[in-house]
């Protein structure tokens, strides 16, 4: 059962991922719900590779904004591993701006799916923070509690056009 877009060949047969695992293969969790106060953005999925770790985001802009608003993200993010001490820095951002520039909606309609680089962590089981601003205001992106057990995975091999 295919699990994941175009971008991806998969390999969910138990038997590839044991042999691929020495290959480093990269890791893709779906996150259907996580139990944050935040519900916008969205934390869709996590990939983990060995180059980087990747958070993706769905973003629909709030009713309260007569034009929808704006997003950035702060150049400062980070990963962080509960009960670790390192962190995992952002390196880059795919359709959200890094501060200090921003994307401004021309409506309340409008939406936006992003992704975010970071290091990459290692592959074992973990929670994961992500943490925009280490003092939160109401506009941060701050996400505690993402939990990630490899055996959830799915296997992929990143193929690029």
């Amino acid at each position: 059962m295919l699990k994941y877009s175009d971008h991806f060949g998969l390999l969910n047969s138990p038997k590839i991922l044991d042999k691929m695992a020495d290959k480093n293969t990269s890791l893709l969790f779906e996150i259907p719900k996580l139990d944050t106060p935040k519900q916008n953005p969205k934390v869709l999925r996590v990939l983990l590779s060995k180059e980087f770790t990747r958070i993706d985001f769905g973003y629909t802009t709030p009713w309260y904004y007569k034009k929808g608003g704006w997003i950035k993200i702060s150049p400062n993010t980070f990963l962080q591993i509960e009960g670790v001490t390192d962190k995992f820095s952002l390196k880059n951002a795919d359709g959200i701006p890094i501060a200090p520039k921003r994307t401004n909606f021309k409506s309340t309609e409008d939406w936006q799916f992003f992704s975010l680089y970071f290091e990459p962590i290692p592959q074992k089981d973990c929670i994961l923070n992500m943490i925009e601003a280490e003092k939160p205001t109401s506009k941060d992106f701050n996400y505690y509690g993402i939990v990630l057990k490899m055996e959830e995975g799915i296997g992929v091999i990143p193929f690029y056009l």
